[in-house]
């Protein structure tokens, strides 16, 4: 039997309505204003900024920067979370802490990270430069300063699943003669098919955002190393308010189609439970 749900209280009705209130008025609110801010010029504004061949270069390297970065940071954070939570290695305790390093400091300490350790004064960048490969003030300081702030987000979302989880079925596999590696693809992975989603589209929602750091590693060059981010503020520092407007909506249209693939995503992923198995008694 199904417990029947029961009404809520009068202080209970009255939190819900807070937090509907306090949503709209953080989230919905801003949101609206960014379109409508966007739009209260009529299309030409639109058309002005997306035809500008500065923001094209940005569009590109926002995409190039975060195709790259997601899908490295989600397979690197996975890894690192197997290792943390399935071996005992020595120095699991550092690594769980520098994964989740990224999410304490600030974004720019992020950049400059990036700068210190591969920049043009410090011996690998130099190495490099010199060669013909530059990293800072390159695309290549983009993707890493990107990936660098996203790591984050993956190991927030995957260490605690897998520390719940709970190493006893790979075990099993392992005892029946399978290598750790078809272990955790045969019998752990199926599972993390929902966490990974929502770790991957949280790091992509960040890495589409990202400014402090990016600012930092690109060196504000127009058409060659600003991203979208970038480019807003340039806008705006140029007191062209409808077109940073334009391309704050752009992103924030991209944000929503995310949460709305991520929603899509949960309800096709989440497993059924039995009682609402066709045929279950």
């Amino acid at each position: 039997m199904h417990a029947q749900p029961r009404l809520a209280s009068g202080p209970e009705r009255l939190l819900v309505w807070a937090a509907v209130l306090i949503v709209l008025g953080f989230v919905a609110v801003p949101v609206g204003a960014i379109f409508a801010f966007a739009l209260a010029e009529g299309f030409a504004p639109v058309v002005r900024v997306l035809g500008r061949a500065d923001v094209h270069a940005a569009l590109r390297l926002s995409a190039f920067a975060v195709l790259v970065a997601v899908p490295c940071v989600t397979l690197f954070g996975t890894a690192a979370a197997w290792v943390v939570t399935r071996t005992d290695l020595p120095g699991r305790g550092a690594l769980s802490a520098l994964l989740h390093l990224p999410l304490a400091v600030p974004p720019v300490v992020s950049g400059l990270l990036v700068v210190l350790t591969l920049g043009p004064r410090s011996p690998i960048g130099h190495a490099l430069l010199v060669r013909g490969y530059p990293v800072v003030f390159a695309p290549p300081a983009i993707v890493l300063a990107t990936a660098l702030v996203s790591l984050g987000v993956v190991a927030r979302d995957l260490l605690p699943v897998m520390e719940s989880v709970g190493p006893a079925e790979e075990l099993a596999a392992r005892a029946l003669g399978a290598s750790p590696l078809e272990a955790f693809v045969r019998v752990t992975l199926p599972g993390l098919r929902l966490p990974l989603v929502q770790a991957a589209i949280g790091a992509l929602a960040r890495a589409l955002g990202e400014l402090g750091s990016v600012a930092v590693v690109s060196g504000h060059i127009r058409g060659e190393t600003m991203t979208v981010p970038l480019v807003i503020e340039a806008l705006d520092g140029e007191y062209d308010g409808p077109g940073a407007f334009v391309l704050a909506a752009l992103l924030a249209l991209v944000a929503l189609a995310a949460v709305g693939v991520k929603k899509f995503l949960e309800a096709a992923l989440r497993p059924v439970p039995a009682a609402h198995q066709v045929g279950s008694p």
